[in-house]
């Protein structure tokens, strides 16, 4: 009988979670690590896979992803065939609710690990603009009861007051539910002024700071000195905080109107005033004409963004109420914030994430391999911010190394054209060569969502979130 299930031979192996980075071998049995040697025989394995020249790393982990959104003009299911093809092994995805989350891994699955975050939206997914305290426990339990790892504040789109906020915040610290913010209250914005927020909203909690790149976009401060008092907010609160910055120049938003055509959204408004558009119907008609703003639509296996009158008829013909995109992110900020480290030489920003998923922006690893090859990180180091600590971040201690024993989720790279060309999911390729090859998916929930992963039928996962970074000593 064969020792191994599947041989990786001859690839560039990094594991900065064991410090090791060289030409050598990986075998797996049975959906682990089962061995990690300069040569592994062929004949004692199932299959085996000739990666030489290629880089080996622990499974891409995305720590922002949309792929059980709301309704929309597109199917976010089809993200999870998206990531595969990204080379992401676990997904967080950013925003749904447990029962969207299930079914589009049953739908359009395509093998991934997959954690979802309860979205909170006034009038859709909850009843009030400001819950009370006991409104808050209701929703909180109800999110991890449904098969989610937590909580979403949409700041940027549903904000609510600074008090009510803060208490969200302390209720899902209090029962260690993964809790993430789009920055923004009603006072502040989805700028740095909310970011400037986070200090006293979070008191000696802990939370999520979602996509930081998106507040160092020049519109309080100039861009660098954003940057800067960013980086200065999130090593002040070192081991409060876990974050991620994407490194896409399109960002994704909403471009629904109210009746008086004022555009609804701060995301949306700040975006049209960074080119001198008013924060209108008429305006956002402008921005798409201009080819500034970008309609995203599904065309049918594909989510794409389209422009120019195309985009301006999917506008009007959804009465303003479509995705859209804006090229606001900046190549200088990310760059800053992916590799600005403290003085204790840890990263000020934990991962590199994609906020993609159904967005096609899904260019995390592409990117991180360009800072490679750019002289600003290491191999070790860009491996570490897209695998190694975002498994930390979500309480995932069996991920993100290649320890015997640990998961085989392992991410295939070709460092000629800094590009995945393989994805593996506990020892299974889900990816190979640009085809997607895997379905469904493993949920990923908390010990309260249990029962409603069991009836999903689906392969679960019961994850301990007093594991995670941002629960670590915690109390």
């Amino acid at each position: 009988m064969a020792k191994f299930d599947l041989i990786l031979k001859g690839g560039l192996i990094i594991d900065p979670a064991n410090d090791f980075e060289e030409t050598g071998d990986v075998g797996i049995a049975s959906g682990h690590i089962e061995r990690v040697a300069p040569e592994i025989d062929s004949t004692e394995s199932s299959s085996t896979i000739d990666v030489s020249g290629k880089w080996v790393m622990p499974g891409q982990i995305d720590t922002h992803a949309h792929v059980a959104g709301l309704s929309r003009n597109w199917d976010p299911a089809l993200g999870y065939a998206m990531l595969a093809k990204a080379g992401t092994t676990t997904v967080l995805d950013m925003g749904g609710t447990g029962q969207t989350l299930i079914d589009g891994i049953k739908r359009k699955g395509a093998g991934l690990n997959v954690a979802g975050l309860f979205a909170l939206i006034p009038g859709s997914t909850i009843t009030t603009r400001e819950p009370d305290a006991g409104q808050i426990s209701d929703i909180v339990s109800n999110a991890l009861s449904q098969g989610c790892f937590g909580i979403k504040m949409l700041g940027g789109y549903h904000p609510f007051t600074p008090e009510t906020t803060s208490k969200i915040i302390a209720e899902c610290n209090a029962r260690l539910a993964y809790i993430a913010f789009h920055i923004g209250t009603r006072e502040s914005g989805s700028h740095l002024g909310g970011l400037r927020e986070i200090p006293q909203l979070v008191g000696k909690g802990r939370l999520h700071v979602c996509h930081v790149n998106s507040y160092c976009r020049g519109v309080i401060e100039d861009a660098d000195d954003e940057c800067d008092e960013a980086i200065a907010i999130l090593d002040d609160m070192k081991g409060q905080l876990n974050s991620e910055a994407y490194h896409a120049v399109q960002n994704g938003t909403n471009g629904t109107c109210d009746a008086k055509g004022a555009v609804i959204a701060n995301v949306p408004r700040n975006c049209l005033r960074l080119r001198g558009y008013q924060p209108t119907r008429e305006g956002m008609r402008e921005a798409i004409l201009d080819g500034y703003a970008s309609v995203v639509a599904q065309k049918g296996s594909e989510v794409l963004y389209v422009k120019g009158k195309e985009a301006l008829n999917l506008f009007e013909a959804a009465n303003t109420n479509v995705g859209m995109s804006f090229p606001v992110n900046l190549p200088s900020s990310a760059f800053r914030l992916v590799t600005a480290k403290s003085d204790d030489d840890e990263f000020s920003v934990d991962a590199v994430s994609t906020d993609g998923g159904s967005h096609p922006r899904n260019v995390a690893i592409q990117s991180t391999m360009a800072l490679v090859k750019f002289g600003a990180l290491s191999r070790l180091e860009m491996v570490t911010k897209l695998s190694r600590t975002p498994a930390r971040m979500l309480g995932l201690p069996n991920k993100g190394h290649f320890s015997e024993g640990a998961d085989a989720d392992i991410t295939v790279l070709d460092p000629l054209i800094s590009e995945p060309v393989m994805t593996i999911v506990a020892g299974v390729p889900i990816m190979q060569d640009g085809k997607v090859v895997g379905s469904g998916g493993t949920l990923l929930v908390t010990p309260e969502g249990r029962q409603v992963a069991r009836n999903s039928g689906l392969p679960f996962q019961v994850v301990d979130l007093k594991e995670s970074k941002l629960y670590e000593n915690f109390r």
